[in-house]
């Protein structure tokens, strides 16, 4: 397969990848292109003796390529708080430069209270559950539900 067929025959899946992660500071064109590169990426690793389809394979090397344009253009990522997961998180600002998070009125208190924790204090998902008395496991569960209830509302789709 040449490479424009395959580019042309996995645009819609790479599209579809690249608007979940749009208006997070980079166009949705260079997210696109990303996932194109992404693409060809996962063209040369993949090995079709380990079980797993093409279309899975390469999903993983698109938004691996994706997120990582986010992170580069030092832009909010949705997954930096799992990048920050084993670094020891930063002091407090003092009042004065605390900066708080708009969330919706309707988000429930404790996914609030996490996305707070972890994006604003950047405290590690361990630090939030030991504050909380809850398993890192379930922080990390918190953080997601949360974060695709912000992707539904800006979306217009219901969080599942």
């Amino acid at each position: 397969m040449t490479i424009e067929n395959l580019l042309n025959s996995h645009m819609p899946l790479i599209k579809s990848i690249a608007v979940k992660y749009a208006g997070f500071g980079v166009p949705l064109d260079d997210l696109i292109q990303e996932g194109m590169i992404g693409l060809l990426e996962a063209q040369q690793r993949f090995d079709e003796s380990k079980g797993a389809s093409f279309a899975t394979y390469a999903t993983y090397w698109i938004k691996k390529r994706i997120l990582h344009a986010l992170d580069e253009d030092g832009h909010a990522s949705l997954h930096s708080g799992e990048l920050k997961e084993d670094l020891t998180a930063a002091p407090a600002l003092p009042k004065s430069q605390t900066k708080e998070l708009r969330l919706p009125a309707s988000m429930p208190e404790t996914e609030k209270e996490v996305l707070q924790m972890l994006y604003i204090e950047e405290l590690t998902l361990r630090e939030i559950a030991d504050k909380k008395g809850l398993t890192r496991e379930r922080v990390r569960q918190i953080k997601e539900k949360a974060l695709r209830r912000l992707r539904a509302q800006k979306t217009g789709i219901s969080p599942r």
